[in-house]
């Protein structure tokens, strides 16, 4: 029996958000760590890897992930603390 056209490609795009994704990834990760590699060829693929973590969404490194408006009491107290933090020249960590 004839497969249709959707059940190819569902097919197709499960094995390409499950296999794909995780070859592409690996290759990336080969690359980045090779070190005979070309320096072009591990750029492009260390922003790859960064890209599809989300760190290139963020327009500032220090940016909150909600308005104060929107946060609990906890949250915003954290806030604070990091900015404190920031303020007297401690260290932040920048991906939280």
């Amino acid at each position: 029996m004839m497969k249709s056209i959707e059940e190819t490609r569902r097919n197709l795009l499960q094995r390409i958000h499950t296999e794909g994704v995780e070859a592409a990834f690996e290759a990336s990760l080969a690359i980045c760590q090779d070190p005979s590699a070309a320096a072009p060829a591990r750029a492009t693929a260390s922003s790859t890897i960064f890209r599809v973590a989300g760190y290139f969404e963020r327009k500032d490194a220090g940016a909150m992930s909600k308005e104060p408006h929107e946060m609990s009491a906890e949250e915003l107290a954290e806030e604070i603390r990091k900015l404190e933090s920031w303020r007297a020249g401690g260290s932040v960590d920048i991906f939280e």
